[in-house]
């Protein structure tokens, strides 16, 4: 049982995008059916987060008690501590600008004779241990975020300087699903599972949704992307505007004149609707419609790969095949697999043998191909 489909059956789905955000790399995978399609990796993950923290950490000592006696590193442990307790990724820019004008701004009621509440200077006070002597350094919250963004997102470099293995997380998963085939492309996408230990940083779940939104919002599924491509598609926008407006008013000019004949079609729809089969009517209107959610961007939350495996245990699944004992042992070793592989008048022969009282209850044993014994 592979991780990525235990993820997706402790998120209750059958099909899921996994996005395992591990130490050593990232992984996207693509389940369908319970099934995985394609997997996608990138060396972005919780390694190279640590070795940016550790180099910023490494940046905000202080020089003046930087000397060759004191030993500055500072500890695995206590670089990892700070990761998990302080790391956070700003929203992106593209959520800012979506939103609607319609929409108002919440506004919270204060007490206008109250004093001014302390606000945090957006400045954490981290006291080192691992440190000789130990000290406390200040690490600005602005900092820590610009650690995540460099690390998975990368905004600042071109997307033709990125080889393969070391893609962006928010490209990784477009790219993967523009490699899919439609129909799992929709159902997956709708799906998208994030687990892993760097998946529990504050904020970059809902960066890399957005990220992925405003990519599809402006490129679209075209897997084919440049200058060219840009303007073939805005000419086709200019060509779909025309044509619109060529169809509105040709619509309008047939209403005003079909007005008269307007009662053939109508006797004509009477006939076809009598003609319906009302048995079949009535089994599709009582028949229990199930839409499935798919074509849309969302994230759903699982339990993990241990819980997925668990509940797939306890699962009862029906054999495809029973097999005997006695028949295995007798037939089994001259490469029987089916039925008719069985040698009837040996067993004819048999008479009080275990294959003549046993063989009309199981007839379709098989183990394939059993080889040499």
């Amino acid at each position: 049982m592979s991780t990525p489909t235990m993820v997706a059956v402790a998120a209750g789905t059958r099909s899921a995008l996994v996005v395992d955000m591990g130490w050593n790399e990232t992984v996207v995978t693509s389940v369908y059916e319970y099934r995985e399609v394609k997997s996608s990796r990138t060396v972005r993950g919780g390694r190279s987060l640590n070795d940016a923290l550790y180099k910023l950490l490494c940046a905000l000592i202080p020089s003046a008690e930087d000397d060759e006696s004191g030993d500055r590193a500072v500890a695995f442990e206590e670089c990892e501590d700070i990761l998990c307790r302080l790391m956070w990724c700003r929203p992106s820019a593209f959520k800012s600008s979506r939103r609607e004008p319609t929409q108002l701004h919440t506004v919270e009621e204060q007490d206008e004779n109250e004093g001014e509440p302390n606000q945090p200077s957006g400045i954490a006070e981290v006291p080192l241990r691992s440190a000789n002597p130990p000290f406390t350094i200040h690490i600005p919250f602005n900092k820590l975020a610009e650690v995540c963004d460099d690390t998975f997102f990368d905004p600042s470099a071109a997307q033709t300087t990125f080889d393969d293995h070391e893609l962006p997380l928010h490209l990784l998963i477009y790219q993967h699903l523009l490699q899919l085939p439609l129909d799992v492309r929709a159902v997956c996408m709708s799906r998208i599972t994030f687990t892993g230990g760097c998946s529990n940083i504050l904020g970059i779940k809902e960066r890399i949704l957005d990220e992925i939104t405003s990519i599809v919002q402006r490129r679209g599924w075209e897997p084919v992307s440049g200058k060219g491509v840009e303007g073939l598609r805005s000419g086709r926008r200019a060509d779909g505007k025309t044509s619109v407006q060529r169809s509105s008013t040709s619509s309008v000019g047939t209403s005003e004149s079909g007005g008269d004949d307007s009662d053939g079609p109508r006797s004509e729809s009477g006939t076809a609707d009598s003609q319906e089969d009302r048995v079949e009517a009535k089994v599709t209107r009582n028949r229990p419609v199930r839409h499935q959610f798919q074509g849309q961007l969302r994230a759903i939350h699982s339990l993990g790969a241990w819980a997925g495996a668990s509940l797939m245990c306890q699962l009862k699944i029906p054999a495809m095949a029973t097999i005997d004992r006695e028949s295995w042992l007798q037939q089994g070793a001259n490469g029987a697999s089916r039925p008719c592989d069985v040698d009837f008048k040996n067993q004819q022969r048999q008479s009080m043998g275990t294959i003549r009282g046993s063989g009309g209850h199981h007839t379709n044993w098989t183990l394939g191909v059993w080889g040499a014994l």
